[in-house]
């Protein structure tokens, strides 16, 4: 088990009122436990609609006031991840759980039709076990430089895959598509990394392997049993940390993750 500790600050400044709905608080799911929290939040009202179901994301909305909006966040989660069974048999689509299937199709910035082919021809004549997932993972890291600023907010995993890089994001999109193109269900994460560089909101792919989701991080930069989860979704555009409306600029964004007994 890692305990880990989480710190996020955001201030935003708007001429008048604006909303915006966060996905910043650690996730209600499986392998995390909360053991504590704080959340406090200056010029802005509130709305706390509670966990969404699948995947346990907590989202917030503020109705933001003509100021300055101040949001403070701690928490401290104990994660105890399983490993994925390198042994295990994948099911296939006749075997698969109905309620898994909707993973397995393609979403906007995830066309795994348009790269199913390619992942058959790079993956189709591996043995269809838990040793799949990462060679995907792999596979991703090895051939798709992480450079920050290369991509922006429009990519697609198949331009992800000519460019040959990308940021977190595309390189999570990229292992979905992938997986999703063998028809194993992936989606993608938004967590809190330990020991990222520079500090921030980090995105990473769950696989489904017949028992489990199983978290894989293609950049190699966090490893999975210090990941928190705080969102999942088909892509990027349902675990954006931040959805606005109206003239809401963000100022400050600070985000720290220290394990519990480095913590100070």
């Amino acid at each position: 088990m890692t305990r880990l500790t989480v710190h996020t600050r955001m201030g935003w400044n708007t001429p008048e009122p604006a909303t915006a709905v966060l996905l910043v608080r650690v996730a209600q799911a499986a392998g995390q436990t909360i053991v504590d929290e704080e959340l406090s939040v200056e010029g802005a009202e509130v709305d706390d609609p509670g966990p969404r179901r699948d995947g346990g994301a907590r989202p917030l909305r503020l109705h933001a006031k003509p100021t300055t909006v101040r949001l403070a966040y701690d928490a401290t989660v104990d994660l105890h991840q399983s490993s994925v069974d390198a042994d295990l048999a994948l099911p296939s689509l006749g075997d698969l759980d109905l309620d898994l299937f909707t993973w397995t199709l393609p979403s906007r910035y995830c066309p795994a039709d348009v790269l199913g082919p390619t992942a058959d021809h790079l993956f189709g004549r591996a043995e269809r076990t838990g040793a799949l997932l990462e060679q995907v993972r792999a596979w991703v890291q090895h051939n798709i430089a992480y450079v920050p600023g290369t991509s922006d907010v429009h990519t697609a995993a198949d331009e992800t895959m000519l460019r040959r890089t990308g940021v977190c994001r595309d390189l999570a999109h990229l292992t979905a598509t992938l997986l999703r193109g063998l028809g194993v269900p992936a989606r993608l994460v938004a967590a809190y990394a330990l020991d990222l560089e520079p500090p921030d909101f980090h995105a990473v792919v769950e696989a489904h392997d017949g028992r489990g989701w199983r978290l894989l991080d293609a950049t190699g930069l966090a490893p999975v049993g210090t990941l928190a989860r705080i969102a999942t979704g088909r892509d990027a555009a349902e675990i954006a940390w931040g959805t606005t409306e109206g003239p809401l600029w963000l100022e400050h964004l600070d985000v720290r993750v220290a394990r519990a007994d480095a913590a100070t």
